[in-house]
């Protein structure tokens, strides 16, 4: 398994496509050894991805209720 946090990102300024194509990569690596097993990818991303480029960010859920 893969998890991804921290801000690791693939490149500076990485698109969805860029971390789609970085997950496939990780996953077509994997299936081609010997046992063929797949991969489990996670990303830490609770509140939205912030690390990629351009994604919404989703408010905590006290913050939220503390608009009201």
């Amino acid at each position: 398994s893969v998890l991804s946090g921290g801000g690791s990102v693939p490149v500076k300024q990485a698109s969805a496509p860029t971390w789609i194509n970085m997950v496939n990569e990780f996953q077509k690596r994997a299936l081609s050894t010997r046992l063929g097993i797949p991969m489990i990818y996670g990303i830490d991303a609770l509140h939205g991805h912030n690390n990629v480029y351009n994604a919404t960010i989703f408010p905590h859920n006290v913050g939220l209720g503390a608009t009201r």
